[in-house]
């Protein structure tokens, strides 16, 4: 079995946005053209979603990019919230906007991914934004590196919710492919499922939750939750590792690309 780690990959596509912002922000006579700027609407004070953002801001320094975070009380009201959004829509400074997932229970979080303006949505939470989400660009350049599958082949998705499940379900079918399954908390044999697929995308956020897969099979883990205080994929490494033949770590695997990849979409509604 082979760990593919998206670092590497990573540290390769930050470089070439990093290129193309610095010329971009060179302007005539060595004057500084103002740089992509990305700001962050952050409720609460969830521990994970504190670190992901930390680690959003590390990217942005490392491509060169504007990063605001907009910090908001657990107890903010979801007026206060649409507003902060209204007032970053309208902003000529601010060209990407994302809401850190997950939102207090309280909100309707779809209503506030739908107040952030389609053109500024480069996490595309809204679904309908011009960008293709950064984890499906992520899970298709890791697909794509460990051997692009054919159109036939045999895809399972664990997990269908909003980030990964669904627009990689979406995309795949743009894509033309005709042999994929959709294992949501539902699915009773998840097991017999995960045995038979070529190709397993899972994004779930439980730890341990896929044990059994078909020899050659390759794994793409977009889940990660905690198990005894570390962070883990869904994918159980250790008995999976004698027949799958490439596996993505947690962390370490889609998440770094995921990254980059809003990057990139910053910098195309940056240049739009």
């Amino acid at each position: 079995m082979l760990l593919l780690y998206g670092k590497p990959l990573a540290q390769k596509v930050e470089r070439d946005i990093a290129r193309h912002i610095l010329r971009q922000s060179r302007g005539q006579a060595g004057k500084m053209r103002r740089k992509p700027a990305l700001a962050v609407v952050l409720a609460g004070d969830n521990h994970a979603s504190v670190n992901y953002v930390e680690r959003k801001g590390l990217a942005a320094r490392s491509v060169g990019c504007g990063f605001a975070v907009h910090r908001l009380p657990a107890g903010v009201s979801q007026a206060r919230v649409a507003l902060l959004i209204e007032k970053l829509n309208k902003s000529k400074l601010v060209d990407g906007i994302i809401v850190q997932l997950p939102m207090p229970t309280k909100f309707n979080t779809q209503k506030i991914l739908s107040a952030i303006a389609p053109q500024k949505d480069v996490d595309n939470l809204r679904g309908d934004s011009p960008y293709l989400s950064p984890s499906v660009q992520a899970i298709w350049h890791m697909l794509s590196k460990a051997g692009k599958p054919q159109k036939h082949t045999s895809i399972l998705i664990v997990g269908h919710g909003r980030l990964i499940g669904k627009p990689v379900y979406g995309f795949l079918l743009k894509k033309g492919f005709t042999n994929i399954t959709v294992a949501d908390k539902t699915t009773k044999n998840l097991s017999t499922l995960t045995a038979k697929a070529d190709v397993i995308i899972s994004a779930v956020g439980k730890p341990g939750l896929i044990k059994k897969v078909k020899k050659g099979a390759i794994v793409i883990d977009a889940g990660s939750g905690l198990k005894k205080g570390k962070i883990k994929g869904d994918v159980d490494v250790a008995r999976v590792a004698q027949l799958a033949k490439i596996v993505t770590p947690v962390p370490g695997g889609v998440g770094p690309l995921t990254v980059v990849y809003l990057f990139k979409n910053l910098l195309s509604a940056f240049l739009k």
